[in-house]
């Protein structure tokens, strides 16, 4: 009985034309959708606005000749919930910069000109999500 052996090797115009496939992007951004939805549901006790839960993009793009995908938020807190602040002082602005001499909130006893602010705590929401997602 006689034996026919076939072996395939990619040739790299073959690999290069599978990567940027749409059938490849879709795959991955099925993958960062679950990495989007597992950050909305981690941020979710954190929540005030919803800004940063609808700042969530996915952006194809290629790494090293490979299709990518990134999972990128464009609110302005993102920095700081994912990496958190350093203690600070919260100054105001005074009236000739156009704003206020003194800061008040709530709860406040009194307006005072400057706050010692102790920093935001990081929560990595992010990253976890990422680490989460993939063993869902």
């Amino acid at each position: 009985m006689a034996q026919v052996k076939i072996t395939f090797k990619a040739n790299g115009s073959g690999v290069r034309a599978a990567g940027r496939s749409n059938g490849v992007y879709r795959e991955l951004e099925r993958r960062a959708d679950r990495v989007i939805k597992t950050a909305q549901a981690l941020y979710e006790p954190h929540r005030k606005s919803g800004d940063y839960g609808r700042g969530f993009r996915k952006i194809r793009t290629r790494v090293r000749g490979k299709a990518a995908v990134q999972v990128v938020n464009i609110d302005w807190k993102a920095k700081l919930l994912e990496f958190g602040s350093p203690r600070h002082v919260i100054e105001a602005k005074g009236r000739d910069n156009g704003g206020k001499n003194a800061l008040y909130w709530a709860g406040a006893r009194h307006p005072v000109r400057k706050v010692d602010h102790p920093g935001t705590p990081a929560y990595h929401i992010l990253r976890n999500a990422l680490r989460k997602a993939g063993r869902l």
